[in-house]
């Protein structure tokens, strides 16, 4: 491109979207976690806003992805579950919508699932916007070839296509802490192994990996950014962590003896300041080559912590699989120098949907000609160029839980439970007050509001177990 040698062009930002997994609204020191400090995550919030009110799409990693890459409702291209859960997903029976088994499907039926290509994803845009794309870490947003990263407008890809992958394969070396805390420790062929959909590929091709995942994946990020220093680039670092296993060098689970006696949630913890200093090698990256003052950086979790697990999702009720405030309210962060004034405090609700379009706007990225996104462009809120809120509403959908979030208020629903509730979230962020009796005629609306967007969707593409029902049940 012409462009790549103009003024503007060197004037337009990088961008980093940094995204974790499992990690709970509470996990960070900056959203309340008393055992730790996240020193380099809480800079990312010092220096940029920080979202109160902040959402994913989804209670569950592979749909919540989907929609933060491409900024509209995942459903709206049927992906509402799971592409895939474990190493081999074709060898494992499909836990049917009636709870029923169904028969093996086989690989055939987990090729075809992904992202439609009538769906442009960030690393699609930003590649034709003229930058240098780069995914690294977990993908899982399917494995059928039209639907791999390196097919998908990323340039650079090291990642496995999988929900997760053991850490660290050598269970006996001394230095490395592993810990069993989970319903996914049970389960076969799925967080303890390197295997199938675990396996790490670069650009398609399999390698061999033994190092700390983590620290691998942050180690091919910072290559990353060492190449592209001259150009523009965008990064999706997609971090393996928190989620299970929970493995972390014993130098990060020692530091925290004194402070965590209980051991479970030592290692979380522990991992957590991992993960942190694996951001902080990228900021100290970027300020080496002097790009910290043009880089955006955001970062999000894919979706809350699993009830089952040491994390923490704050004081909201609920966790992973559901639509309950701990499943889908999350830790959310975006830093732009000189665009977003430091030490934001944003507390409308806003969502992973507008990642996209608020990164390419910033960038001069022109959109997807003819596809209507449902994220919002978040600048002008945060500049104050624009008052009001960014959605009159939001939505979720997934198996049989939903939601709608209006101003303060939001309908929760479990259709398994028989259950239809309206929260008030100012007053009662718990949600532990059923007020649909108080309200009927807001709670009808809402009600109203959810059958009409369902109604426009089309159906899932595809269906596949749905965690389990004990794990979906709130502590409430």
């Amino acid at each position: 491109m012409q462009q790549n040698k103009s003024g503007q062009e060197k004037t337009r930002p990088n961008v980093i979207v940094i995204l974790a997994d499992d990690m709970g609204y509470g996990d960070l020191s900056c959203y309340g976690n008393h055992w730790i400090t996240t020193t380099h995550l809480d800079s990312l919030a010092a220096d940029g806003v920080r979202f109160t009110d902040g959402y994913s799409t989804a209670p569950l990693c592979s749909p919540s992805r989907a929609g933060l890459m491409t900024g509209r409702y995942q459903q709206r291209f049927g992906f509402e579950l799971q592409v895939s859960s474990g190493a081999f997903p074709e060898r494992k029976e499909v836990r049917l919508d009636d709870g029923s088994l169904g028969p093996i499907q086989g690989e055939e039926e987990f090729l075809r699932r992904g992202i439609p290509v009538t769906e442009l994803n960030m690393g699609e845009l930003f590649k034709r916007g003229g930058y240098k794309t780069g995914v690294f870490g977990k993908w899982h947003l399917g494995h059928g070839d039209s639907f791999l990263p390196q097919n998908r407008g990323f340039d650079k890809s090291t990642v496995f296509y999988g929900n997760t992958s053991i850490q660290y394969t050598d269970l006996d070396d001394p230095s490395i802490v592993s810990l069993k805390v989970d319903f996914h420790d049970e389960l076969i062929n799925t967080a303890w192994t390197r295997a199938g959909l675990n396996e790490i590929r670069e650009n398609g091709k399999l390698i061999d990996v033994d190092e700390y995942l983590l620290h691998f994946f942050r180690d091919r990020a910072l290559d990353f950014i060492e190449e592209h220093k001259e150009e523009r680039f965008f990064l999706y670092f997609s971090m393996n962590a928190p989620v299970p296993p929970l493995q972390v060098p014993r130098s990060y689970f020692d530091r925290l003896k004194t402070e965590i006696p209980n051991i479970n949630q030592r290692g979380y913890n522990a991992l957590l300041l991992a993960q942190d200093d694996a951001v902080g090698a990228l900021l100290a990256k970027l300020t080496e080559h002097n790009l910290d003052e043009n880089t955006i950086i955001v970062f999000v979790s894919d979706n809350g912590c699993a009830e089952s697990r040491p994390g923490s999702n704050g004081i909201f009720s609920g966790g992973k699989f559901n639509t309950l405030e701990g499943g889908i309210r999350m830790p959310f962060i975006i830093k732009w120098p000189g665009q977003i004034q430091p030490g934001t405090v944003y507390e409308k609700p806003v969502s992973t949907l507008d990642i996209l379009p608020t990164v390419a706007n910033a960038c001069s990225v022109p959109l997807n000609e003819g596809v209507q996104l449902d994220g919002r462009n978040l600048l002008p809120f945060l500049q104050k160029k624009k008052m009001g809120q960014p959605h009159e509403d939001l939505f979720w959908k997934i198996a049989h839980f939903a939601a709608v979030r209006s101003g303060d208020w939001k309908l929760y629903v479990d259709r398994n439970r028989g259950l239809k509730q309206l929260f008030n979230l100012k007053d009662d962020p718990e949600e532990r007050i059923d007020q649909s009796n108080i309200h009927p005629d807001l709670f009808s609306t809402l009600l109203e509001k959810l059958r009409i967007w369902e109604n426009s969707l089309p159906k899932k593409a595809w269906s596949n177990y749905y965690g389990n029902t004990l794990i979906s049940k709130s502590k409430r």
